[in-house]
C-alpha cells in the first residue's frame, strides 16, 4: 500500500494547519526547498525516511514520533523553544506536538537543584556536536559529569596532568562556545570532564572511583555508560555521555538513562 504522499501537498498541508493552531514552527523532514513563511520552518538532515515505505502505519506513528522529539529537544537546546505548538511534516504523516507538555525538553534542561539550565543545555549542545562531528576525522566517545566539582574529585582520580587546572575561568566556561574547540580537542583522552554546577570545565581526563557493580544498563553501553549512571547513583549530579559507535548522547541521572538523543536526526545549519 503507498502512504507516501506528493511533498509539496504536505508542505501546503502542514503550513495551513500551522497557521490555523498557530504554530511556533514547522519541523519538515521533507527534501529541502524555497518555502516562503511567516512561520519558522526548521529543515532535518535528509534521513532517508522513504526507505520506511514498507513499514506499517503503527510503526510509522511512533518512529516519526521519536524523530520528532529528537529535533524538538534540539530545538530547545539551541533555539530556547519552549511553548507552544511544532507541527511536524515526514514524508508520510503530518504530526502535532505541543511543546509545554513535552517531558524530554522538561528533563533536558530541568536540573535546577543540580546545575544552572544554561549549563546543562551548552554541555547537551556541545556533546551533540561531538557525535556528530568527532574529531580529526573519527568518532570519539567521552562523558561529561556535572554538580560540585569538589565532591567529584573524591570519587575520581586524574589519570593525566589537568589541562585545566590553574587556567583563566573565562577560558574554562562550557557555556562559552569559543572554548568548545578546546574541549572537543581534548574529548579524545581517556576518561571524563568534570562541569560544576557553575558552568567552569574543572577537569579533563579524569576517571571515576566508582562501583558499577550495582548499575544495570541495556545491552550496548560500555565502561563510560556504567560510570556515569553509577556516580549519578552515589551523588547529586547529572552525567551526559556522548556514545562512539553510535553517535547517541545520553542523560544520567539517579543511576539511570533519562533520556536518549539521536545526533544523526538534526537540524540542518
Amino acid at each position: 500500500m503507498e502512504i507516501f504522499a506528493d511533498p509539496t501537498v504536505l508542505m501546503d498541508s502542514a503550513m495551513a494547519i500551522a497557521r490555523n493552531v498557530r504554530a511556533v514552527a514547522v519541523v519538515s523532514f521533507l527534501k529541502k526547498y524555497d518555502c516562503e513563511s511567516e512561520i519558522p520552518i526548521v529543515w532535518v538532515e535528509d534521513m532517508q525516511l522513504d526507505l520506511l515505505q514498507g513499514t506499517n502505519a503503527d510503526d510509522l506513528r511512533d518512529i516519526s514520533q521519536k524523530h520528532l522529539m529528537d529535533i524538538v529537544t534540539q530545538m530547545h537546546l539551541c533555539k530556547n523553544y519552549r511553548d507552544g505548538i511544532i507541527v511536524g511534516v515526514m514524508p508520510h504523516m503530518i504530526m502535532l506536538h505541543d511543546l509545554s507538555a513535552s517531558a524530554d525538553i522538561q528533563n533536558a534542561c530541568g536540573y535546577g537543584d543540580i546545575a544552572d539550565a544554561e549549563v546543562i543545555s551548552s554541555v547537551l549542545r556541545l556533546a551533540l556536536e561531538l557525535a556528530v562531528e568527532g574529531r580529526e576525522g573519527r568518532k570519539i566517545g567521552t562523558a561529561f559529569i556535572i554538580g560540585n566539582a569538589q565532591e567529584i574529585f573524591t570519587n575520581s582520580h586524574q589519570a593525566i596532568i589537568n589541562p585545566y587546572k590553574g587556567q583563566n575561568p573565562e577560558d574554562c566556561d562550557i557555556r562559552c562556545e569559543n572554548n568548545w574547540e578546546s574541549v572537543k580537542e581534548f574529548a579524545q583522552l581517556d576518561g571524563v570532564f568534570v562541569i560544576d554546577s557553575g558552568g567552569q570545565i574543572a577537569a579533563a581526563g579524569r576517571f571515576l572511583n566508582i562501583n558499577t557493580g550495582t548499575i544495570s544498563l541495556p545491552g550496548g553501553m560500555g565502561g563510560r555508560h556504567l560510570a556515569a549512571a553509577a556516580i549519578t547513583l552515589d551523588m547529586p549530579v547529572i552525567g551526559i555521555t556522548v556514545s562512539e559507535s553510535g553517535g547517541i548522547v545520553r542523560i544520567f541521572r539517579d543511576g539511570r538513562c533519562i533520556q536518549t538523543i539521536r545526533a544523526d536526526i538534526r537540524m540542518m545549519n
